[in-house]
């Protein structure tokens, strides 16, 4: 029996999945990213703090798209690996607002430019505004799921 029209290998859903599957893998592989008590899971987070600190953990769950729970024990791992700390909200004591700790802030040095590299690699070849447009098309479909 011929799948080929019930799973078209070049549907969007089959290529975002694959390609960012590779993309992981290849930082991990580069990045030796194990060795600093942070596993891939745990790359969106480390990603959203560099860009932003003091953050909610249900606003990390969201931009993860993880459940509370599964965003409460890597976020257990990474304090306990003195990546970050979870400080109680002044404002609202039942929320935490989530930092880095010092070697979590350093972890973006060692960590990102590996991680640039691999992404200027996989690009290669592909021009620039052909880039833009897949960025721009990927955006608005991560927007049209996340009404952001």
């Amino acid at each position: 029996m011929d799948h080929s029209a019930e799973f078209p290998i070049n549907s969007l859903v089959f290529l975002t999945n694959r390609v960012g599957r590779l993309l992981a893998h290849e930082i991990r592989h580069r990045t030796a990213v194990d060795q600093w008590g942070v596993s891939p899971q745990h790359m969106g987070i480390l990603v959203d703090l560099w860009m932003k600190e003091g953050v909610r953990q249900q606003d990390l769950a969201i931009s993860n798209i993880k459940d509370k729970g599964t965003i409460a024990r890597a976020l257990q791992v990474l304090e306990e690996a003195n990546i970050l700390v979870r400080v109680p909200d002044q404002e609202d004591r039942r929320n935490k607002l989530i930092y880095l700790t010092h070697r979590g802030r350093a972890l973006r040095e060692k960590l990102m430019p590996e991680a640039q590299e691999t992404v200027k690699e996989a690009t290669a070849g592909i021009a620039e505004q052909d880039l833009a447009t897949c960025q721009r098309v990927l955006w608005q479909i991560y927007q049209n799921f996340t009404n952001t």
